[in-house]
């Protein structure tokens, strides 16, 4: 395999050595020469390798006859960042079900079965055990050999990718398997390839193993050898239909058959004749199968292969075999990862997000782009392995930022034209400059297809280096570029749609990876599960996390386990911090100190208010926030809350606890913390510690999970912050001799009212932001300075009748103004008249809750002259009943939200001057009309919502006009009907409706090009859908709730895209889950009916072939469910009480079953 140094590697191809080949050729000379497969599949199949590294075989004595035991010793894979990797794969899935010490041994034992034992009865186990004289070796003791037939790559078995194979052979074992089929395979093992060859392959059945179809799409190359009893075995079919889906070169090797055989039988004649016929009689597959085997046999036969006519050919025959597979493999493919967990769905979304498929002739240049050790080069390498089949030249050069360094660019550009360029090409090419060698690639590269790599650039003059002109490179060209700086990609002129971010891990991959790492097995072993959860939240997402943790923690005890547990919770691995500090050191310093105030105290806070403070700070908020963003530092959630990853935080608070000034945001050291063991505690100054000169930037002094207000979304629920009552902070400054140096700029600080009532005016002086829980006072205390103020936060502010006095100098510098009452309400009555001085206001938001009203009836005329305002928010303003007739002066506004002012009756004719209005959210204004016209300027908006607004019969005109709508909300209106242009609203991604006086549905609902998700709901005289429902392509979600709907309309089965189906509440008889020719949902994973008139449910495997989840609940006339896909893993049934049959339950291999108020389902059939 080609590997990675530190300054570059390329493509290599297979070991080609005309001596070895002539070799190899000798000892197949003849039919009696063929190599016993025995020899090849106990330790060439199982543990391929250079030879040195050939896993040796040992006879152990036989205990008992009956019990076959051999023993072999094999090199683990061990790194230094991700420590022993354990022993290679042997091509079986196995289930760890013990391990101990043995006595006289110093490394334990573990112990394995087969996991096919409980289904076919497999009797194979094996135990692993370190070696005593060499622990880089492993000695594996297999018991048993292998019946199941099924036996499946063990690396792809819970979901990674399978073994990356070179050569796929499709053979029928009876016929090849002993003779030619395995000594193609022993002979390509020689040349340096991996071959994939079944010696189990089953002879019944028509179905593939998830596992069986990865590792054909990941061979370069098929080699299917038809024999004259080929077509009896319908696995063999599967399999040759499969190869050809793959798009893969498939050579056919015809032993004993002719070419034209292969034709003949699309008529019903030729030698496969009968067997298709016994297929058909004998009912082992369906009529679609046998039209799909008998289309892929015609295929076949017309590609380039070879013929045996007679024994004595055979070694003519293996040597232009190998010959041509080794001239059709482009070379071997690079060592992507062990356990590859989650790969695949990357790529998948990588190639779904950045190619382009409208244009795939063009020359792309691709960016990936995310935080050290998320693996950026991992998924660069697959995609590189996978696109290499079908370009000529390619280059991998790793590590380009290192290497840059250690060799220089010239050596790098060397490299590439090495790499692309034939050697007679580039010998002796003088390259004395960075300059000479980007005119050389552009020249020498002209009209060439070239796919290159470039890992982990970090400057831009890398890339003017390295990268040749898009425009003289060969249509079909792919450049891929891996950083953890998105400037470099965005300044080099890579667009923001051909970059790709990387995800983290779900919580599944997660655990998947770090368990493989840790216990050589997918799950936790038997005892672990808490400790697992509990490392899980210490390094959640991150593979190289995952990796390092779990390597280091193979074969410990639960003891060292829990101690690991609690050093990690404080302390960050070398390996980790390395990489990450690298990062953080990149950054100038006012960047270094806006990250620090992230870790410590921004996370979970909106974006806006961070910007805010740093402004206030005299920081370049923005250009600060992008840097972070560029170079993957820091991220934003789908509410603009900043998001970053706990070792990034943990790395910026353990820095924080260093340098000045100081930040305090956790209570270690003054409070107990419960739990402690699951809390993450980091080092914080002890009281005695606090000298006269320490300067602190901010003190965190009161959680941000408030009680009973933390249900409401304007609440961070970030778990970094703990409750530190202010009177700690009182007692800390009492001990330290009231030495907290605040003179030097307490710029950040959150408390609660319990103990912050005293005169801290020399506190307050530079405060930037301040958020105050549990304020409880009428109004702002009068020695509060508020002129350098920037983000006001007021929370339970359960008295508060005025913000400040109308005498005192207000906030004018203030950017967030945020007020939220709690349960008993807020005495606020109104403004102050000084509130018009807020020139550079920008939020302000006022929020009640279910119950809680604010006193004001309406706004002051001086409200409307904050120019600045751009988001609006007065929720649960219940008493508000009208807006200020100059409201449409407010030109800057983008966000308003005014739901559940139930008192608001109207809106100003000035609200249609509000150009820039992009959210407007009037949900729950029971009382509100307005003009029809109330939408005549306003063209931006991306999210409309009604919902609840009773007396609304009619949309506003100009809705359709609306070309950058995302979300339209009108549930429980009054409208009468839905727009006959609705369709023209092109980017429409959420669509709710609901009204009792609708009764019909406009056919241009389905011109929604966008639309992902379809609710409706409450239409009781809605009886029917629109057939154009079908044209939804994108949809994914489609509920109907609570309508006089009583069939779907055929369309609806052309929902290629649909992942849930709910229909709840409705007069539905009949649901059609036949598959047919031109519409099936292939995407469909959760169908829930509930409340209807469904007496009987059957839904094919071929119409729902990925169906997981059926729930079905109060569905009074049903009474049997026939058959159902053998996807579904869950059925959850609920007061069905009528139901007394599930046929299908005995083939279906489920997960959860799971039945309440049945009483009729009284016998079930035995579950599988």
């Amino acid at each position: 395999m080609a590997t990675g140094s530190s300054s570059s590697s390329s493509f290599a191809g297979p070991r080609q050595d005309s001596q070895e080949i002539q070799n190899a050729f000798d000892q197949i000379a003849s039919p009696s020469s063929f190599v016993p497969s025995s020899a090849v599949n106990t330790v060439d199949n199982l543990y391929g390798g250079s030879e040195s590294e050939k896993s040796t075989l040992k006879k152990t004595p036989q205990t008992r006859k009956s019990k076959q035991r051999w023993t072999v010793k094999v090199r683990a894979a061990i790194t230094s960042e991700t420590g022993p990797d354990g022993p290679p794969d042997d091509g079986y899935s196995w289930r760890k079900y013990g391990q101990k010490d043995i006595l006289g041994f110093q490394h334990p034992r573990s112990y394995y079965r087969c996991t096919r034992k409980t289904d076919l009865g497999c009797p194979a186990r094996k135990q692993i055990q370190r070696a005593e004289n060499d622990s880089s070796y492993f000695e594996i003791t297999y018991e048993r050999t292998h019946c199941c037939h099924t036996a499946t790559i063990i690396s792809d078995i819970y979901g990674s990718n399978a073994i990356p194979y070179d050569v796929f052979i499709n053979h029928r074992r009876p016929d090849v398997t002993f003779t030619l089929a395995t000594t193609i395979r022993h002979t390509l093992y020689r040349m340096g390839l991996k071959v994939f060859l079944d010696v189990d392959s089953v002879e019944v059945g028509d179905l593939l193993p998830t596992t069986t179809q990865e590792t054909m799409r990941a061979a370069s190359l098929h080699i299917a050898i038809f024999s004259p009893n080929y077509a009896q075995s319908p696995w063999c079919l599967t399999e040759l239909t499969y190869m050809l889906k793959t798009g893969a070169t498939v050579i056919p090797v015809f032993y004993h058959v002719q070419p034209a055989d292969l034709r003949w039988v699309v008529q019903g004649n030729g030698i496969y004749a009968d067997a298709f016929s016994e297929h058909e009689k004998k009912g082992r597959c369906s009529l679609r199968n046998l039209e799909e085997w008998k289309m892929a046999l015609h295929t076949v036969s017309f590609h380039m292969g070879y013929t045996l006519n007679s024994d004595e050919d055979v070694g003519w025959l293996l040597k232009s075999i190998v010959n041509g597979v080794l001239g059709s493999i482009k070379g071997v493919p690079l060592e992507v990862a062990k356990h590859a967990v989650g790969l695949a769905e990357a790529v998948q979304d990588f190639e779904t997000t950045t190619l382009n498929h409208d244009s795939p002739h063009n020359v792309d240049i691709l960016g990936i782009v995310g935080m050290g050790g998320c693996g950026k080069t991992t998924l660069a390498k697959e995609i590189y392995n996978r696109k290499s089949l079908s370009i000529d030249s390619s280059s991998f050069i790793f590590e380009v930022r290192d290497a840059a360094a250690k060799i220089g660019l010239i050596s790098l550009q060397k490299k590439l034209l090495e790499d692309l360029l034939p050697h007679n090409l580039v010998k002796d090419l003088p390259l004395q400059s960075t300059e000479e060698g980007k005119g050389i690639l552009a020249t020498r590269l002209r009209s060439v297809c070239v796919l290159i790599v470039l890992d982990d650039v970090d400057a831009q003059d890398q890339l003017d280096a390295l990268l040749p002109p898009k425009d003289r490179l060969a249509a079909g060209s792919l450049i891929i570029v891996t950083t953890r700086e998105l400037g470099v990609l965005t300044s080099w002129g890579i667009p923001s749609t051909s970059i790709y971010r990387m995800r983290e891990l779900n919580i599944q991959q997660a655990t998947q990876l770090f368990c493989w790492h840790a216990f050589l097995q997918p799950e936790p072993m038997a005892g672990f599960e808490d400790l697992v959860d509990n490392l899980l939240n210490t390094c959640y997402g991150l593979p190289l996390s995952l990796k390092v943790i779990g390597g280091q923690l193979y074969t410990k005890s639960r003891v060292y386990w829990e101690s690991q547990l609690h050093k990690l919770s404080r302390i960050l691995p070398q390996d980790i911090r390395k990489r990450l500090r690298a990062s953080y050191d990149a950054l100038e310093k006012e960047e270094q100190d806006m990250f620090l105030d992230v870790a410590c105290f921004f996370i979970g806070e909106k974006i806006s208010l961070a910007i805010a403070v740093w402004d206030g700070s005299g920081w370049s908020g923005v250009y600060g926030w992008e840097t972070l963003v560029n170079k993957c530092l820091v991220d934003l959630d789908d509410k603009n809350r900043i998001r970053m990853h706990d070792h990034l935080r943990d790395l910026g608070r353990e820095i924080a606890a260093e340098v000045m000034p100081y930040r305090i945001w956790s209570p270690a050291q003054i409070i107990n913390i419960e739990n402690r063991a699951q809390s993450i505690v980091f080092h914080f100054y002890s009281v005695n510690s606090v000298q006269k000169t320490m300067p602190f930037r901010g003190i965190m002094s009161a959680t941000t999970q408030f009680a009973p207000c933390s249900a409401h979304d304007e609440f961070p629920t970030c778990s970094s912050h703990y409750q530190l009552p202010f009177e700690k902070c009182m007692e800390l400054m009492g001990k330290a001799n009231k030495a907290f140096n605040f003179s030097r700029g307490l710029e950040l600080l959150v408390v609660t009212d319990d103990h912050f009532k005293q005169d801290f005016s020399e506190l307050s002086r530079d405060l930037v932001w301040l958020r105050w829980f549990n304020f409880e006072q009428p109004n702002l205390p009068a020695w509060l300075s508020l002129n350098n103020l920037r983000v006001l936060e007021l929370f339970g502010a359960s008295s508060l009748k005025q913000l400040w006095e109308d005498s005192v100098q207000p906030p004018s510098q203030l950017r967030e103004l945020i007020v939220t009452a709690c349960s008993w309400g807020s005495n606020l009555e109104r403004f102050p008249s000084s509130i018009s001085h807020l020139k550079h206001l920008q939020k302000i938001a006022l929020t009640g809750y279910l119950g809680d009203e604010f006193l004001f009836k309406r706004l002051p005329e001086e409200f409307c002259d904050l120019q600045s305002l751009e988001h609006l928010e007065f929720r649960h303003c219940k008493l508000l009943s009208s807006l200020p007739t100059r409201f449409g002066e407010l030109t800057n506004l983008r966000h308003i939200d005014l739901s559940s002012c139930e008192e608001l009756r109207t809106l100003p004719v000035s609200f249609k001057r509000l150009r820039h209005l992009q959210y407007l959210n009037l949900s729950g204004c029971k009382k509100l009309t307005w003009p029809l016209d109330i939408l005549h300027n306003i063209t931006r908006l991306q999210h409309f919502d009604i919902s609840g607004c009773g007396r609304v019969l009619e949309l506003p005109h100009q809705i359709t006009n609306q070309a950058s709508l995302r979300q339209l909300h009108m549930k429980d209106t009054s409208l009468r009907d839905v727009p006959s242009d609705i369709g023209q609203l092109s980017k429409l991604e959420v669509l709710k409706i609901g009204s009792p006086l609708l009764t019909s549905l406009p056919t241009s609902l389905g011109d929604l090009s966008s639309l992902t998700r379809l609710l409706i709901d409450d239409c009781l005289d809605l009886e029917s859908l629109p057939e154009s429902l079908g044209s939804l392509q994108r949809l994914e979600h489609l509920s109907i709730l609570s309508c006089g709907v009583k069939s779907l309309p055929q369309g609806f089965r052309k929902l290629r895209n649909l992942q849930t189906l709910e229909i709840s509440g409705c007069p539905v008889s009949q649901l059609d889950f036949e598959w047919e020719s031109s519409s099936f949902l292939p995407m469909l994973k959760l169908i829930i009916l509930s409340e209807t008139l469904l007496a009987r449910i059957s839904i094919s495997q071929d119409f729902c072939p990925s169906l997981e989840t059926l729930r079905l609940k109060q569905n009074d006339h049903l009474m049997e469910i026939e058959t159902l896909p053998e996807t579904v893993k869950i059925i959850e049934l609920f007061e069905c009480r009528t139901l007394n049959n599930i046929q299908c339950i005995d083939d279906l291999s489920l997960q959860n079953l799971e039945i309440s108020g049945c009483p009729e389902l009284d016998i079930l059939p035995r579950c599988a």
